[in-house]
């Protein structure tokens, strides 16, 4: 008998958690979860800026090189206004072409277009 009440109080006296410890395990956990989350979400967030600024600097390569006479890289803005103004005069030759009547005539003035003749179209930016 004597025996069985000892078991009996080990067996009550092994430590459970407390609801403190388990709150703080519960905690900790849900903070690492969120930091994962945080590192995922700025990888994520990295890459598409990285994709966006690929595609800026393609744009850049197929404007016209005398838009771009000064040595310093231009800003995302000023890059689509240029692509806005390079695009509005691309439009207005080939409105002035698709007007005349010799098919002919207007497709080599398309090809004998010079970046002259873009920046002469550009609109203020």
């Amino acid at each position: 008998m004597d025996r069985m009440k000892a078991q009996q109080q080990t067996s009550t006296n092994k430590k459970r958690p407390s609801t403190f410890a388990v709150k703080r395990t519960t905690t900790s956990t849900i903070v690492q979860v969120e930091k994962t989350r945080r590192i995922a979400a700025n990888a994520r967030e990295r890459r598409r800026m990285n994709g966006l600024n690929t595609a800026f600097d393609r744009l850049r390569t197929v404007l016209p090189s005398s838009m771009f006479q000064q040595q310093r890289r231009f800003s995302k803005y000023e890059t689509l206004q240029m692509a806005q103004s390079y695009i509005a005069a691309l439009q207005s030759i080939l409105q002035l072409n698709t007007s005349s009547s010799d098919n002919d005539q207007s497709l080599t003035n398309v090809s004998n277009t010079t970046d002259d003749d873009m920046d002469n179209q550009t609109h203020d930016y």
